[in-house]
């Protein structure tokens, strides 16, 4: 049998809304000055018979897309 413990309290504090709040703002723009759809169900994918780019512009744009960093930038 397993020991129960209390859950974890996690608490969200003002400063963390404002940075997070800050956070989407700033992606928002780079969006906005990249033209690149943020909606709909092919917002990721490239259009029929245009060429993928360099391995590192796929990675990088992936990493764009799900919110994550590359180390090294």
């Amino acid at each position: 049998m397993a020991l129960r413990r209390p859950p974890t309290r996690v608490e969200l504090k003002a400063d963390d809304i404002e940075e997070y709040n800050e956070i989407m703002r700033e992606r928002e723009m780079v969006m906005k000055e990249s033209n690149t759809p943020t909606t709909g169900r092919y917002a990721g994918s490239r259009p029929r018979g245009a060429k993928p780019g360099t391995s590192t512009q796929r990675k990088q744009a992936a990493a764009d897309r799900i919110g994550i960093g590359q180390p090294g930038r």
